[in-house]
């Protein structure tokens, strides 16, 4: 197998939110765990909320974020809901509860979703060293990413055994910043990233190490992947 022949080889999250069947599958998910956590009355409280910041941001000036790229209005709605949800619950239960609500969403979600939009690492080691074939993946996915204004990025280290990618810019940080609250990203967009990679690795014989987000107040949101004793080559 060729890395171009993997699941949504080239796709960034333009691509994914453009996809009716998926937003469909994630917005599901979402609202069954929330309403497991949050019951029937807190659903409909955070609904209301979240449609009120909505509706806020929609009309709010994103020029600064157009000018970085981010062109899509579609991409740029998904961003707003995303964080307005986050907001919202903030809102009704201060951040603290509001992130551990979230946090435990994402637990009970994110491998499923993740696995169904990713390839099996099976897949990935089936068209060679893993870690080689996971960079040039990664690389067309980021690059996807790049030019829909949603990231901007360097390759700080690339060697046989560590991959370490810094995003430098994240409009998901901006659209948190822009509610007001740069906080509101690292629970909504940046856990997930810590429940996912680090578990699909593994399975490849590979450590997935962050030390920081922009959201938490890093220079940077660091990806690190280091191959372990005996992991697979």
């Amino acid at each position: 197998m060729r890395v171009e022949e993997l699941r949504n080889y080239g796709k960034g999250f333009v691509d994914f939110w453009a996809d009716p069947e998926l937003i469909g599958q994630m917005r599901g998910m979402m609202s069954g765990e929330l309403r497991r956590q949050l019951g029937l009355i807190g659903m409909m409280r955070l609904w209301w909320r979240m449609r009120k910041e909505v509706n806020r941001m929609r009309k709010h000036d994103w020029l600064r974020l157009r000018e970085r790229g981010l062109t899509d209005q579609n991409s740029l709605d998904q961003l707003i809901q995303s964080m307005a949800m986050m907001k919202a619950l903030a809102d009704m239960m201060g951040m603290e509860k509001a992130s551990e609500v979230q946090r435990k969403l994402w637990d009970n979600t994110t491998y499923e979703l993740m696995s169904s939009v990713s390839p099996s690492v099976e897949d990935v080691q089936a068209c060679g060293d893993f870690l080689e074939c996971f960079k040039e993946y990664m690389n067309a996915m980021n690059a996807a990413n790049v030019r829909a204004g949603l990231h901007e990025v360097e390759i700080a280290e690339d060697t046989d055994d560590v991959f370490q990618v810094n995003y430098k810019y994240c409009a998901w940080h901006e659209v948190a910043k822009e509610f007001g609250d740069a906080n509101l990203c690292y629970p909504s967009s940046c856990y997930p990233d810590e429940v996912w990679l680090p578990r699909y690795c593994a399975q490849a014989g590979f450590q997935f190490k962050r030390t920081g987000t922009l959201a938490t107040g890093a220079p940077v949101c660091d990806f690190r992947f280091e191959r372990v004793a005996g992991g697979s080559s």
